[in-house]
């Protein structure tokens, strides 16, 4: 870790001491810092593109839009109290009249279906950035936790879904997770009972054992709509034989679940992160496999995980890859669902 807080880029050292190290944001070194990652040129990008009203771009749920703005924004580590993020905050509360932009209206019968649309991303956006205690956030918490809870009951994926058209579709009242659930409850605590912790793990658990999970759509009249399945297929993969496009949603995914404090308690993640540890430790720390694949640098909302400024040295993707084992492994062992 000592070679990315030296030489990383100002987002990866200014993350790993706030949430490794536990540095206050306010000590004179994390403010320099925050005053570089201001200067970044994709933040910048974003900056320039912020319309009046605090609004990224214009889309909500599509490229170049408030979404995938805020997602980096976030991942850059700039302060939420900051304008250019605290504005766009804001502007997602003024303007919910826009949030079929870039969905349409998949993003109203996702709601509709409790499967995760543009009101739950409307909260993980906010969750994402530290707000909590506000009525539509908790609101998709309890949603989120039904989707979750609902997958302990099931035994197979018939349980869940019936063939239409070729394709496999939820049969009707079937709650689900997607990867707004799992994002939510990452990002949040006010959740975290006892009870409910035990339950987030055993509904993780039963989605190892039913892993790889097939495509399935809500079927809404004859229209079939696709939940936010992005990451959330196979939960026991084999890290071993995982190429470049399997890697993103991995991390995406693991970093996630290690937030949630219950990789300790299922065998098939724990191997997982055992797995990354052993990578990294026979690479003397750092994570040197070449992924390259536009899954990493594409910020949209589902892919994008680069912070350093571009892939062109070998040495910057290595900081990049070394810093998401870091964090992962730094959440599995210190999130404990029996905290």
């Amino acid at each position: 870790m000592a070679e990315l807080l030296n030489d990383a880029c100002p987002s990866i050292q200014y993350r790993l001491r706030r949430e490794v190290l536990n540095e206050s944001p306010s000590q004179p070194e994390m403010l320099r810092l925050q005053d570089r990652i201001m200067r970044d040129e994709a933040v910048q990008v974003l900056i320039r593109g912020q319309q009046p009203d605090g609004w990224l771009g214009w889309s909500f749920h599509g490229d170049g839009g408030m979404e995938p703005g805020i997602r980096l924004l976030c991942e850059k580590g700039v302060d939420p109290h900051h304008p250019v993020l605290a504005r766009s905050l804001g502007a997602l509360a003024m303007h919910m009249d826009r949030l079929d932009r870039g969905i349409g209206k998949v993003g109203g019968i996702l709601d509709d279906r409790l499967l995760g649309g543009s009101r739950m991303i409307l909260a993980t956006l906010l969750a994402n950035a530290g707000i909590e205690d506000v009525a539509d956030v908790r609101a998709q918490i309890t949603i989120a936790l039904e989707g979750f809870t609902s997958v302990c009951a099931v035994e197979a994926i018939g349980d869940v879904a019936e063939p239409y058209r070729g394709k496999l579709v939820f049969r009707p009242g079937v709650l689900w997770p997607s990867i707004y659930h799992l994002r939510l409850l990452a990002f949040t605590h006010s959740w975290r009972t006892t009870d409910s912790r035990r339950t987030i793990a055993e509904s993780i658990k039963r989605l190892t054992q039913l892993s790889p999970i097939p495509e399935i759509y809500a079927r809404h009249g004859s229209q079939l709509v696709a939940p936010a399945s992005f990451a959330m297929h196979d939960f026991s993969p084999d890290v071993a034989t995982m190429n470049a496009a399997d890697w993103m949603p991995w991390f995406h995914r693991a970093e996630l679940l290690s937030r949630l404090g219950v990789v300790p308690e299922i065998a098939a993640l724990r191997r997982q992160v055992d797995a990354l540890e052993t990578t990294l430790d026979a690479a003397s720390g750092r994570f040197t496999r070449p992924l390259t694949h536009d899954y990493f640098r594409r910020w949209g909302a589902y892919t994008g995980l680069m912070l350093e400024k571009d892939w062109r040295s070998p040495t910057r993707r290595v900081y990049d890859l070394t810093f998401r084992s870091l964090i992962t492994l730094h959440y599995a062992a210190t999130q404990r669902t029996t905290d």
